[in-house]
């Protein structure tokens, strides 16, 4: 093994990037010093960290020490860590994968009684919604389904309602849930504390449509839907319209063939959205940079964080 290639391998474990060049990796025994002369010129280049470019977990303590620095400059206190943290993560644009911040929730929930004046009496905050009370009050329901059901038994028929209602905050979370109760008010309540606990992060394209055309069948329902150009505007049929103001999408076109069963079309829909294949899955399949994939597939537009679920 020549002195070359094991400086490679060095450079390659230590910094984790994937734009070092094949020739340099491959460098062969008859022509080392050109080879040896291009890598001492790259070698300034690959000591900076990317956050495009290189792995985020491998370069853990590129980040820590700018963290440190910055610290430094503000001042001593867990107030100066946190906002150095925020500042890095803006300058250098890092987006780090499984990085959630921790909810602010209040200890216990506020009273009842408090919310007698409105006209949902029984819709109130608790912490097994998983989601701050702020947040709570401005998230968005859609009662999309309403019916009456009834079970046959050898007692005779028993009677009671069924709600689908879809929750959503406007900006790419969303979730839908289910609930039936013998009173149409309760089966409603069952409904949306179901879909505020299933609210999912659903990824969107420049904060207005999907990133590729779907196409989906969930048992009979078939859906296409197709990304617009800014401004076109949500021409879908009007169940799926209330669901994407809800998620948040504005430009988009689509068609549903087969059964148009509400409540088939509804979990059509949320099925559809989460295949998406966004950038970053993209790179890995093909083991490509981010950043070539961004540049080939959407003119070099920076990608959507989806590190964190946005509620």
């Amino acid at each position: 093994m020549s002195a070359v290639t094991r400086v490679a391998r060095t450079f390659t474990r230590s910094l984790g990037s994937r734009a070092f060049t094949s020739s340099f990796v491959s460098a062969k025994d008859d022509k080392p010093q050109n080879t040896a002369a291009g890598a001492y010129q790259n070698l300034s280049d690959l000591s900076k960290f990317d956050p495009i470019y290189d792995d985020i977990e491998e370069n853990s303590s590129v980040i820590n020490l700018w963290k440190q620095q910055k610290a430094a400059e503000l001042g001593t206190g867990t107030s100066a860590m946190s906002q150095a943290e925020l500042i890095v993560r803006k300058e250098h644009n890092i987006v780090q994968q499984n990085m959630c911040e921790p909810l602010n929730l209040p200890k216990y929930p506020p009273p009842k009684a408090l919310m007698e004046d409105n006209e949902d009496t029984e819709m109130f905050w608790t912490e097994d919604l998983q989601v701050p009370y702020e947040v709570f009050r401005r998230l968005a329901k859609k009662t999309l389904v309403v019916k009456r059901t009834v079970q046959m038994t050898r007692k005779g028929k028993i009677p009671s309602m069924y709600a689908l209602v879809v929750v959503g905050n406007g900006n790419g979370s969303a979730g839908y849930g289910e609930g039936k109760s013998n009173e149409t008010a309760k089966a409603v309540l069952f409904a949306t504390r179901n879909a505020i606990k299933n609210m999912t992060h659903i990824p969107r394209y420049d904060d207005r449509t999907l990133y590729h055309d779907i196409e989906h069948k969930f048992k009979a329902t078939k859906l296409l839907l197709w990304a617009r150009r800014p401004g076109f505007g949500c021409r879908v049929a009007p169940i799926i319209h209330e669901i994407f103001e809800c998620i948040g999408i504005h430009d988009v076109a689509g068609k549903i063939h087969g059964s148009r069963n509400p409540m088939n079309v509804i979990k059509t829909v949320f099925e559809a959205l989460k295949t998406q294949r966004i950038p970053s899955d993209l790179a890995k399949a093909r083991g490509l940079r981010l950043i070539d994939v961004n540049h080939t597939y959407y003119s070099g537009v920076k990608p959507t964080p989806v590190h964190r679920i946005s509620r």
